[in-house]
């Protein structure tokens, strides 16, 4: 019974974080632009005036939650066409790999989850991950060097491994962090052209 406590309790807390971490985005968001409108104003030359800098970051407020919220939902619509071009990965069907699909279809039925496509890295490293962040993109993915080393048995221990971060909320936990990343260095380079702006102005 502690268990069972014990991982519903850490499904909760994922999706609370993951929630926290959305609405952070947001606020740092905010507070990364109002801090390029301060940059840019005090670069242009004379005192830093706090009035325009909040007229200026009012009329951008409707601009700036929007492009978050569209940069939340490509990076939720393409997290796992992005990675699997970046691996390599390729998308398998049963006729190709029957035992691999039996195995991850019968994890799945003891589990009651849903069955994640099942895609393959061709590379040598023994390596398997999950990603995805609702039903319909879960996917699996495993290297042939994997497949080629270990066991049934093993590989089924991976996979059920792999599951298990699909049923957490570990795998959306992740895509919402690579979001941020990105979020963050977007931000980071348009305080840097906003700096450049104003200095440029300012000679």
């Amino acid at each position: 019974m502690a268990e069972a406590f014990g991982l519903y309790t850490h499904i909760r807390n994922n999706r609370i974080r993951s929630t926290l971490l959305l609405a952070g985005l947001f606020v740092l968001a905010y507070l990364a632009s109002f801090g390029v409108f301060l940059i840019v104003l005090g670069a242009s030359g004379g005192s830093i005036d706090l009035r325009e800098a909040v007229s200026m970051f009012t009329g951008a407020f409707p601009f700036i939650t929007a492009g978050v919220a569209l940069w939340v939902f490509f990076g939720f619509q393409i997290n796992v066409w992005l990675i699997s071009k970046i691996s390599g990965a390729k998308g398998i069907t049963r006729e190709e790999n029957r035992e691999l699909y039996t195995l991850l279809e019968n994890l799945c039925i003891s589990r009651g989850l849903p069955v994640p496509r099942l895609m393959i890295v061709e590379d040598d490293a023994l390596n398997a991950f999950a990603s995805g962040v609702n039903p319909k993109q879960y996917t699996v993915t495993v290297t042939r060097g994997l497949l080629n080393s270990l066991t049934s048995g093993e590989i089924e221990a991976v996979l059920a491994h792999e599951l298990t971060h699909i049923r957490n909320g570990d795998v959306r936990m992740m895509v919402i962090a690579v979001v941020i990343a990105g979020v963050i260095s977007f931000l980071g380079e348009v305080m840097f052209r906003g700096m450049r702006l104003g200095s440029i102005r300012s000679s």
